[in-house]
């Protein structure tokens, strides 16, 4: 029988890789002698099948390094997505209801060396006093105000304890009962300072002058980087800053609301802090990822 290039070219691989019987080796090797086509056919199979190696795993390390990038990333994005609601429900859960006045809910009286004790009813989780001197200074006018909450009614039962509103001796002039609703204060111990009308104690306002600061400087910064958009070294450090009073403006929305005034302001502006800062960490992180997605794009 004739040994034709086909047949040779059926067994071939089986040759390269070794594992042809003794008879077939030497009949190949004879028809590769004697024919040049089946020569460079054989040596193309060789070349093949001898691939070098690549060695290089740079590739390798900056998908990994990539994909480790990602996953703290999400894990960052998590915890502070974490932190945020965490915030929200502890601000809400803990948001004053404030009480108004009824008899019994909070008593003045004096106790003796001019101290004013003041006494609440269960009802009662947390209070509010503040003071000023008389225009004669004859002697100080406060004003108090209670409060319950969720949380207090639901899970931390633990009401307030009985105060000395004037722990330094200071003359107790008058105490008013204010009740956060616009009417007038009203007169629960001594004399009254405005005998021509009534007293009404009125919110916090601080919070709406950090809010107009925060807007003018978020319109500052949002300027200059209109200003330097071709100058990409600005651009993003301005951007970095642009983030903070929206993070802060953010944070008011969420807590406050549309709101600025508060008749516990104090409290209202460390929540807005704490819920500012994972706003900020998260709003840079979206920032690096977006300006990556474009790079590499």
């Amino acid at each position: 029988m004739k040994i034709t290039c086909n047949v040779i070219k059926d067994i071939l691989p089986l040759y390269v890789e070794n594992m042809v019987s003794n008879d077939s080796r030497a009949m190949i090797e004879e028809h590769i002698e004697q024919c040049q086509e089946c020569k460079v056919y054989l040596d193309e199979m060789k070349t093949f099948n001898k691939i070098p190696i690549d060695t290089n795993i740079t590739p390798l390390l900056n998908i990994k390094s990539t994909l480790r990038k990602k996953k703290i990333q999400t894990a960052i994005f998590s915890m502070m997505f974490l932190i945020i609601v965490l915030v929200i429900t502890t601000a809400f859960l803990t948001a004053p209801e404030y009480i108004p006045y009824s008899e019994g809910s909070v008593a003045i009286n004096e106790i003796g060396n001019g101290s004013v004790l003041a006494t609440f009813d269960d009802t009662v989780y947390g209070y509010d006093i503040s003071s000023y001197p008389t225009d004669g200074n004859t002697g100080y006018v406060y004003h108090i105000t209670t409060w319950n909450s969720i949380w207090n009614r639901n899970i931390k039962k633990s009401n307030v304890n009985n105060t000395i509103i004037n722990p330094n001796g200071e003359n107790v002039v008058s105490v008013y009962y204010y009740q956060t609703d616009g009417s007038e204060d009203k007169l629960i111990y001594g004399k009254n300072i405005n005998s021509r009308g009534g007293v009404i104690t009125l919110p916090r306002l601080f919070l709406s002058y950090y809010s107009r600061i925060a807007m003018i400087l978020a319109l500052i910064f949002g300027f200059i980087i209109l200003l330097f958009n071709r100058n990409r070294k600005v651009n993003s450090f301005m951007k970095k800053i642009f983030l903070l009073p929206v993070s802060y403006l953010l944070g008011q929305l969420i807590i406050k609301g549309f709101t600025t005034s508060s008749y516990n302001a104090t409290r209202d502006f460390y929540a807005i802090l704490l819920i500012m800062i994972p706003i900020y960490i998260a709003s840079l992180m979206a920032l690096n990822i977006i300006s990556a997605y474009k790079r590499e794009k």
